[in-house]
């Protein structure tokens, strides 16, 4: 009998490939829902990448994280613009979200 959620390869990538997918339901989806979103797949991004690295390879988990970065390219932007601003000292006006206008 195979378990579904033992730690394998297979899962690991199967739940990699299911991420990006349900990325790119939501990058296709209506303005109003993106951010909302992407603040779930980040949410489910968490237990992910580890499970990837351990399941599967260092080198699997790395280009599974250029997906994420090219799926994710705002957030990790102004996740940027955060550290550049608290390293500097200046204050940081984050991003206005004004889909829901």
């Amino acid at each position: 009998m195979i378990a579904f959620l033992d730690i394998g390869l297979f899962s690991a990538v199967a739940f990699a490939v299911a991420w990006i997918g349900f990325g790119t339901v939501i990058a296709l989806s209506p303005k109003q829902f993106i951010p909302p979103g992407a603040f779930l797949l980040m949410l489910l991004l968490v237990p992910l990448v580890p499970y990837l690295w351990i399941a599967g390879n260092p080198f699997l988990c790395v280009m599974f994280l250029g997906g994420v970065a090219s799926l994710l390219r705002w957030p990790i932007v102004y996740l940027g613009r955060f550290f550049r601003a608290k390293w500097r000292g200046e204050p940081f006006a984050g991003p206005k979200f004004d889909f829901y206008t």
